[in-house]
């Protein structure tokens, strides 16, 4: 967990008490989201296409959307 996602927790567990951590792989974070079974996954260390391309296209075909925490934009599925 780097720095970044350890504060943005934190201050998720400041304004709504009790968050739950799941430690998995970046494909099974996305599913849980994709199956309503978790709300958010912010990542703030580097990842690769290769690492979240599946997970990301699983998540916006349930209906659910993907960004970066910088810009705010979607990244292009490849």
């Amino acid at each position: 967990m780097s720095p970044e996602t350890e504060t943005y927790i934190n201050g998720l567990r400041k304004q709504h008490g009790d968050v739950d951590f799941v430690s998995a792989g970046s494909s099974l974070k996305f599913c849980l989201i994709a199956e309503g079974k978790a709300h958010v996954y912010p990542r703030f260390a580097p990842t690769m296409e290769w690492d979240t391309g599946a997970g990301q296209a699983i998540v916006e075909h349930a209906g659910g959307e993907v960004f970066e925490a910088a810009s705010g934009k979607t990244p292009p599925v490849q």
